[in-house]
């Protein structure tokens, strides 16, 4: 692709109308201009975005059904980009998210590309790139984290695994597959796409900065703090992935693994508290229960809306981003500066830090801006040592070079301190 490619957004939501206005609210600052945004959701219109930002831009589809496969289809239909990328309405992308995601389609036989996914903290890694087989096993694959991406070709045996919540595909290749198995209603609906796009003889890309923050929120099959309710449809869902793209006599030792390693998970949360012992056993029978089931929808193709076209999201390409950092005890007075910038739809990365040496996390603020927050002797990640001291400002500018990875092109211009206060001004150069 020599010019920049359309790229529709499609977003399915159901039951999260909160957590996907603040996936909404957030797209504003993505540094890629050329996109339109697809919305299917179980409300029965769009009025509860109209106070968003480029609401009006916003193509609204009514689906109210638990089966994410069938929205997806219909959110396909809707799109008219060259490029469909999807993520879900408990997630929040990094603001170069999408520049980066499209990237490796300029090479015309790659179909698919996925990016790396954070945690509910905003700093550890929940996926990063992994391999598929033909029974949905996955393994890890490592990928140089420092290269814009990293293209993968199927080798008859594996190809790459990308996650619904962070991933695009080239439209005409979703269209020559027959898009999403509907019959795949939830867990490895995406892993389906990536084997059949791989067996027609597609290329697929990972592209570790291309980063979007999940948040695991509540849903019908699982509680906030990630405790599934039923595992019925995994186990429909991988039966009917086995019964697709399997040879038999590899169904028993893939299903026997796969129920093993969802009574480790079962166990490992009984431990943590958030099951009883009791739904130990209640979950492995709605697994085995999903196992036996014969599910006998057939993928359709999508169907071609005729009635709309490219209408693109609206906003306009950030020129400058602003870090403002300080301790709790400037809170107020931060947050009264973020609210001013936030009317010019600024985007904005606010440090908070407590006197503690708490951990960090990084999160999206519906209201429009990003917060950094933790102790400023706390660990930033895992390998961090517990407790580091470091005064303020110095803990600020460490920070701050962390921030020029989702911000790329800043730099630093200046630090003003005002007893407990830092500004940091920054602005975007060439990626």
């Amino acid at each position: 692709m020599t010019q920049s490619p359309t790229v529709s957004l499609v977003i399915v939501s159901r039951k999260r109308r909160s957590s996907l206005r603040r996936t909404l609210a957030a797209l504003r600052f993505q540094t890629f201009e050329n996109f339109e945004v697809v919305v299917v959701s179980d409300a029965p219109d769009s009025g509860f975005l109209n106070d968003l930002p480029f609401a009006q831009n916003i193509c609204h589809l009514h689906f109210d059904e638990p089966n994410i496969s069938a929205a997806r289809n219909i959110g396909i239909a809707a799109s008219r980009g060259d490029i469909i990328a999807f993520c879900d309405d408990d997630a929040v992308p990094d603001p170069c998210w999408l520049e980066r995601l499209i990237a490796p389609f300029e090479h015309p036989n790659v179909a698919s590309a996925g990016g790396f996914v954070r945690a509910r903290n905003g700093i550890e890694y929940q996926w990063k790139a992994l391999l598929t087989d033909c029974c949905g096993d996955d393994s890890p694959l490592t990928v140089d984290e420092d290269t814009p991406f990293t293209a993968v070709v199927f080798d008859g045996t594996r190809c790459a695994k990308l996650q619904g919540t962070n991933c695009a595909f080239r439209k005409t290749a979703l269209d020559q597959i027959g898009g999403f198995d509907d019959g795949i209603r939830f867990f490895l609906d995406e892993t389906d796409v990536c084997w059949r796009l791989a067996l027609a003889g597609y290329d697929s890309a990972f592209v570790p900065m291309a980063q979007v923050h999940h948040g695991f929120a509540a849903s019908e099959h699982r509680s906030a703090d990630r405790a599934p309710k039923s595992l019925t449809e995994l186990g429909t869902s991988k039966a009917r992935f086995l019964n697709k793209h399997a040879e038999p006599a590899l169904h028993a030792g893939s299903i026997q693994q796969f129920i093993q390693e969802q009574r480790n998970r079962l166990i490992a949360l009984m431990v943590d508290g958030r099951i009883e012992p009791r739904d130990v056993a209640c979950l492995m029978t709605s697994l085995q229960d999903g196992l036996s089931e014969v599910r006998t929808e057939t993928a359709q193709q999508p169907q071609t809306m005729t009635s709309r076209s490219f209408t693109r999201f609206g906003h306009t390409r950030p020129d400058r981003f602003l870090v403002l950092g300080g301790s709790t005890l400037s809170k107020r007075k931060l947050l009264k500066k973020v609210k001013k910038n936030t009317e010019i739809n600024l985007p904005q990365l606010v440090m908070i830090f407590s006197i503690t040496s708490l951990f960090h996390r990084r999160d999206f603020d519906a209201r429009g801006f990003w917060v950094h927050s933790g102790g400023i002797f706390g660990r930033f990640n895992r390998s961090d040592p517990l407790f580091r001291f470091v005064r303020l400002n110095e803990r600020i500018k460490i920070e701050f070079e962390r921030a020029k990875t989702v911000f790329p092109g800043t730099e630093l211009r200046t630090i003003k301190i005002f007893r407990n206060f830092v500004l940091e001004m920054t602005k975007t150069g060439s990626n």
